[in-house]
């Protein structure tokens, strides 16, 4: 994938959901470094550092934001050199399967001073409670709105027609999604693209510009005739011999998946709604009204109503996001002033070596 961007985890209504075991699979023959430190000690900006040199050498890299800080990177991945890098903190917290076989451990503590956060060790866990207070209340306010998207989605579904919607994705798949001849079924993988941030709903629709020639919309506001379509069509193209990138909802991360992405056949289908209209062009619209039952305009009203109430609770969500991040940013001040980052830059420096120079040997 080039210059792909996501996300593995988000913040939800069932609190913060992590896809990080996505980032690399330690039983093939793949190298993942983890990176373990506080705020502020240098871990994006080497995972950035990192990316923009595998750019520069020509290698594809996905970039992996932190949804929490969307201007921060979580891991990034290099397919190329079946190296990916990540933040093994928390929420996220990662550790490693065969240490030293599959991977390595970062220690961003080998380079602060000690005494210097000792000293600051009152502020430090004054701080880290304050910001977990308004992760919670965050949470709370994400728990209600999910509450109320899936009486939504319970409702409108009751009007889909399966049976129409199973055979308008059986013929779309055969007309987009030709077999690969004597392929084995394509691989799945798990994204998100979207997040519920303290910059408010951001959406990476450049991801899917970038990555496919052609983009297919689902236009549905209130139902989850989207998901079911897209990701039937997901489950078609795998069974093709398509890899499949599944992209999956913060608002409803364990049931299917909102968007998918079929590198191979240079095609995405994306839901379209008012919380993410994508920005790029669409070459074709498929309005989910097709699928439904007279029954469903009984419950317009409803939906509505409920779409409002989940936009207030969203904001308020996101404002106590804001909050959060606001104190985040005032721990990683006292982390970053205790930090030798000289030391670590030169570090960083020779592992980025270590880890390029592994591909004149593959």
């Amino acid at each position: 994938m080039k210059n792909f961007s996501s996300f593995l985890g988000a913040n939800t209504p069932q609190g913060f959901v992590s896809f990080f075991d996505e980032l690399y699979n330690p039983y093939q023959n793949s190298r993942a470094y983890i990176i373990k430190g506080g705020p502020g000690t240098g871990k994006s900006t080497f995972m950035k550092k990192l990316a923009d040199e595998c750019d520069r050498r020509g290698f594809d890299t996905e970039r992996v934001y932190c949804s929490s800080d969307p201007s921060s990177l979580d891991g990034v991945i290099v397919p190329a050199l079946h190296v990916a890098v990540g933040d093994g903190t928390a929420p996220h917290v990662m550790e490693p399967k065969f240490p030293g076989a599959s991977e390595n451990i970062i220690n961003a503590g080998d380079f602060w001073d000690k005494k210097a956060l000792y000293d600051h060790a009152e502020e430090i866990r004054a701080l880290t409670l304050e910001n977990s207070l308004h992760h919670r209340r965050s949470a709370r306010y994400l728990a209600a709105a999910g509450s109320i998207n899936d009486e939504t989605l319970r409702l409108s579904g009751e009007y889909i027609d399966r049976d129409k919607l199973e055979g308008f994705a059986l013929r779309l798949a055969s007309r987009e999604l030709p077999k690969i001849k004597n392929a084995p079924p394509g691989k799945k993988s798990k994204r998100f693209i979207s997040a519920i941030s303290p910059k408010g709903l951001i959406f990476l629709d450049k991801s899917i510009e970038e990555n496919c020639t052609r983009i297919i919309g689902i236009e549905d506001e209130y139902s989850p005739a989207s998901s079911l379509l897209a990701d039937r069509l997901g489950e078609l193209a795998v069974a093709r011999g398509y890899d499949v990138i599944f992209c999956h909802c913060p608002m409803k991360p364990k049931m299917p998946c909102e968007h998918i992405i079929i590198p191979g056949a240079n095609l995405a289908f994306v839901t379209l709604k008012s919380t993410h209209r994508i920005e790029v062009p669409v070459d074709r619209i498929i309005h989910s009204c097709r699928f439904f039952t007279d029954g469903y305009k009984t419950g317009v009203a409803t939906y509505r109503m409920n779409r409002r109430l989940i936009t207030e609770l969203t904001r308020e969500a996101v404002i106590s996001l804001k909050r959060a991040k606001e104190v985040h940013d005032r721990l990683e001040k006292i982390y970053s002033a205790a930090m030798n980052f000289d030391a670590l830059n030169a570090y960083g420096d020779r592992l980025t070596a270590d880890i390029l120079s592994a591909h004149v040997h593959t």
